[in-house]
């Protein structure tokens, strides 16, 4: 992909700490490093999931950043009364689980506290031009698939400032992706290791039925929570199984099968 950074005052390259936002990060790092282009200019931000993201995260995303010299800027979900509501509560309250027409788990928790670090650090420097750096690829899903390697992000774009949205790894496939890892030594989440194809929630709305048995396995507690809360507001974690059939399964030693990556 090629892109003149210099033409922008800010970079933000948002990272969850999985392996195509590492991938991401590697490539607009060595942009940079060809550009001439100042890492000094460069943030990583985080969007903090609290106890709903693996654990580590959040230090992954620090040791990824810190290998390249750069900070990260963390940021969570705060609701009006300047209360961190978890995403469990926020079911609670609506009374239903996020689903693919409703995505509010990905627009409240993840874009909102994103856009509110573009605009922190672009006030603060008074940025005109800046970059906000995705590692989305379009083999994820048909919704990723409409991306461009590079748009304007227009719920971000003022009179005075333009925010970009670019997506360098846009076109690679996964196998690319984990040569990029191994072959630059790039770190990763060790729930790979387990079986997990995605770093996203530890029980994404968009998970087949097998990796959150994978999760579950790993994270007995949160499962317990997520059984919960099922229960209490009476809607199923999805139109085709339930959380409580996860649970279910587990405690009957069901063994499951190879992930592939899920659609988002």
């Amino acid at each position: 992909m090629k892109i003149d950074l210099n033409k922008y005052d800010l970079v933000v390259v948002n990272s969850s700490g999985g392996k195509d936002s590492v991938c991401a990060l590697y490539m607009i790092v060595s942009m940079a490093k060809h550009q001439k282009f100042p890492l000094s200019r460069i943030k990583v931000s985080h969007q903090d999931l609290g106890d709903m993201e693996w654990k580590g995260t959040k230090e992954l995303v620090k040791k990824q950043a810190a290998m390249f010299g750069l900070f990260v800027e963390i940021e969570k979900r705060i609701d009006k009364n300047g209360y961190a509501e978890d995403l469990l509560e926020y079911v609670e309250r609506r009374g239903m689980w996020p689903s693919r027409n409703q995505r509010y788990c990905t627009s409240d928790f993840k874009r909102a506290p994103g856009d509110k670090v573009i605009r922190r650090l672009s006030n603060k420097i008074d940025a005109k031009r800046v970059l906000s750096v995705f590692g989305f690829r379009k083999e994820e899903s048909p919704q990723r698939a409409k991306k461009k390697r590079l748009s304007l992000i227009k719920r971000l774009t003022t009179n005075t400032r333009e925010v970009y949205e670019c997506n360098p790894i846009l076109h690679w496939t996964t196998d690319r992706v984990w040569s990029c890892i191994n072959n630059h030594s790039l770190p990763y989440h060790d729930a790979y290791a387990k079986g997990m194809p995605r770093l996203s929630c530890i029980f994404c709305i968009f998970s087949p039925f097998d990796a959150l048995v994978v999760a579950g396995k790993e994270n007995p507690e949160l499962l317990d929570r997520y059984v919960e809360v099922e229960k209490k507001i009476g809607h199923t974690f999805r139109n085709e199984f339930s959380i409580s059939e996860v649970k279910q399964a587990i405690e009957n030693n069901y063994k499951p099968k190879r992930i592939a990556n899920w659609v988002m």
